[in-house]
């Protein structure tokens, strides 16, 4: 007699291959979907120029600012008392008790508008006789809103007069807070 196996110890091969098409479906989902997502992110960018960070290694005598180069060096300082303006053309005090070059208007909101206009001044009255005609510094107290610090860099950088636009100060840097 032969040897005849059993017909109920048959057993199938279990298949050890990994099935990658859901994974490959997925992957035709999502790449499309962060593409579109990517491009809407870029939509809400805000231009900065920040300062550059200081370094503890001394630079050479030709990284110096040249005596002869005069900067403008205008701060807006956004503070819960009202705006600040100080420029090379207008030291502020030194007095504790200054009071803010903008108040606070009856509501509790900030005239921007009235940034604006301060700013057009100055610029006017600085001319191109300085290093830096279109740069600004902004400061805000650590408790002003992320709003009204965005307001004032709109403000700062055009104003409307009539039926054109003109360019203030472009070029807007944020400070580390208001000393």
């Amino acid at each position: 007699m032969a040897f005849k196996p059993s017909l109920r110890r048959h057993h199938k091969e279990v298949s050890t291959e990994l099935n990658l098409n859901p994974m490959l479906d997925m992957m035709t989902v999502l790449i499309p979907l962060l593409l579109a997502n990517a491009q809407f992110a870029r939509i809400g960018e805000i231009e900065l120029n920040l300062p550059p960070a200081a370094s503890g290694v001394a630079q050479g005598a030709a990284a110096l600012p040249k005596e002869e180069q005069r900067t403008l060096d205008l701060v807006v300082s956004i503070t819960d008392q009202g705006i600040y303006i100080s420029s090379a053309l207008s030291a502020p005090e030194a007095s504790p008790n200054r009071k803010p070059t903008i108040t606070i208007r009856a509501g509790g909101d900030y005239d921007y508008q009235a940034l604006s206009q301060q700013l057009y001044e100055i610029k006017k009255k600085a001319g191109n006789n300085f290093a830096d005609p279109e740069s600004i510094v902004i400061q805000a107290e650590p408790k002003i809103r992320y709003q009204i610090l965005v307001s004032a860099m709109d403000a700062a950088r055009s104003i409307r007069l009539g039926e054109k636009t003109v360019s203030l100060f472009p070029n807007v840097s944020l400070s580390a807070g208001v000393i």
